[in-house]
């Protein structure tokens, strides 16, 4: 059975949009590539559902931006061009953080768009879309909040890209058989699938009405995993991934922002991975609030000559209070400048095998403690994806990602490790005696200290502290970088030596 007849409207819809619109089962799931117009599809689904007869539509994004986006984007053209009369409103709902936009009809139904979270699925009664469902965070909970709505005869649609092989969307999946394609008995979803080659191959086209070009989608995946899974609905096993979804989820803030940092912040942490041969240079920029750093800033420099990429850097140096770069190869010479530029603002560091470990450790334990806020952009959260534990034949572990001249090697995972481990060198204030009864305060940096032999960290703010591991005891902890640093010259103390 289908709905009315409605005007037919001025534009051409994909077969597999048409077959996501036909189908009036009450559980439906959906499996698909990224953008290829499934929301526009499930908007005009919502759209005809609520012209029939009167109620809500609902629909849960995993942001406020796409809420917004799918009312403007996925509701508003099919209003346009069937020429109903429609009334729009946006904002927060009373006393809360929720942030609601709505489209609502001449007959009273509404279409209800509305971040996700438990609270928000339980304010309404009607038909429900969870978009994005693999991203939600709390997707359990916000299920099972939502699933009471439907009772009276009401349908939940379930739209997303996979996110691994773990979280609710994965389990609803695997159980419709969209993960290998071995259906559960009894399975009460109707399953609906399309990857990038179904879609060009059943007309898919860009905003421009050009046909998509699958070279060009794939030119701008980081990696082979991020391809399989944005666009081929490949659900990646998550068993090797340093940074799971759902721990990257657990520390995204609509308050953390990319691009460049707002104008007026000082005191900024940063770190920069700088770009070899093709890569793209990725400067972090995080401010420690409390004990939580909050993301202000990411730079993204591709295929930029250095000259430029120091421009850009040094326009940035006043709001900054330090940054570590990674002089490894050609960033050598970028924190050779900047250092004689602004002395005692930047701080080298070179990636061998040892600092990565550490560097990763400290990300990961920050990450677990909730003490980061982190933006909710794809580049980022494929890059923290894409970071890899190994271990090497001699029982050492290995912290890297697949890397080649075109997808790069995870800049924003280190950018970010980098700006983390500047931002833990604190700053105490002691008092010293200029004459008896006189005093005055000074400030000495407490040193962060990490282990090459086990991972653990810990600040010191003494040389006795400093001799030895108190994890794991080792009188040579940091060895390795000593070393590094005696074949670059630096000058060792008595104690660096007796460490080496």
């Amino acid at each position: 059975m289908v709905g009315p007849t409605l005007p037919t409207p001025n534009f051409e819809l994909y077969p597999y949009q048409a077959r996501w619109i036909q189908d009036r089962s009450r559980l439906k799931i959906a499996c698909k590539s990224r953008r290829i117009g499934y929301s526009f599809a499930a908007g005009f689904r919502a759209l005809r559902s609520c012209l029939e007869w009167k109620h809500n539509a609902v629909i849960l994004s995993k942001k406020e931006e796409l809420a917004k986006e799918f009312i403007s984007e996925a509701v508003a053209p099919h209003v346009r061009a069937i020429g109903i009369l429609a009334n729009y409103h946006r904002g927060y709902i009373p006393q809360t953080s929720i942030y609601k936009q709505e489209c609502e009809l001449s007959n009273g139904s509404r279409i209800i768009a509305l971040t996700a979270n438990p609270d928000s699925a339980r304010s309404y009664e009607g038909d429900v879309v969870l978009d994005e469902y693999a991203f939600h965070p709390d997707a359990r909970k916000v299920y099972e909040a939502i699933e009471p709505s439907i009772t009276r005869g009401y349908s939940i649609e379930i739209i997303s890209t996979p996110n691994g092989q773990q979280g609710e969307y994965y389990n609803l999946a695997k159980a419709a058989g969209l993960v290998d394609g071995l259906r559960e008995p009894n399975c009460p979803w109707s399953a609906h699938k399309t990857d990038i080659h179904q879609a060009i191959e059943q007309g898919c086209r860009d905003r421009s009405g050009r046909p998509l070009k699958l070279e060009h989608v794939r030119a701008g995946c980081l990696d082979d995993q991020m391809w399989e899974q944005e666009y081929c609905c490949q659900f990646i096993s998550i068993a090797t991934q340093w940074i799971p979804p759902e721990l990257f989820q657990s520390n995204v803030s609509a308050e953390a922002t990319t691009g460049r940092p707002a104008p007026g912040l000082q005191g900024l942490y940063a770190g920069w991975d700088v770009a070899r041969s093709r890569d793209m240079s990725v400067i972090w920029f995080t401010e420690v609030i409390g004990d939580v750093s909050w993301t202000r800033g990411v730079i993204e420099l591709t295929g930029i000559p250095t000259p430029i990429q120091m421009d850009e850097a040094r326009a940035l140096m006043p709001m900054v209070r330090r940054m570590a770069i990674d002089k490894s190869s050609m960033g050598l010479t970028i924190f050779g400048q900047l250092d004689r530029e602004f002395p005692g603002k930047v701080e080298g560091v070179v990636f061998s095998r040892a600092t990565k470990e550490a560097l990763a450790v400290r990300g990961k334990r920050r990450m677990e403690e909730k003490k980061v806020r982190l933006p909710d952009a794809d580049l980022v959260r494929n890059s923290f994806r894409s970071v890899k534990k190994t271990i090497t034949d001699t029982g050492q572990a290995r912290f890297d990602a697949a890397h080649d001249e075109r997808y790069g090697h995870a800049d924003h995972w280190w950018s970010f490790c980098l700006a983390e481990s500047v931002a833990e060198q604190a700053e105490a204030i002691y008092p010293g005696i200029v004459m008896p009864g006189l005093t005055e305060l000074s400030y000495r940096g407490y040193s962060p200290c990490i282990c090459e032999k086990c991972g653990h960290s810990w600040t010191a703010d003494s040389p006795q502290q400093r001799k030895a591991c108190p994890h794991c005891g080792s009188n040579h902890w940091d060895s390795e970088r000593l070393f590094e640093r005696a074949l670059a010259g630096v000058p060792l103390d008595e104690s660096e030596i007796d460490r080496l």
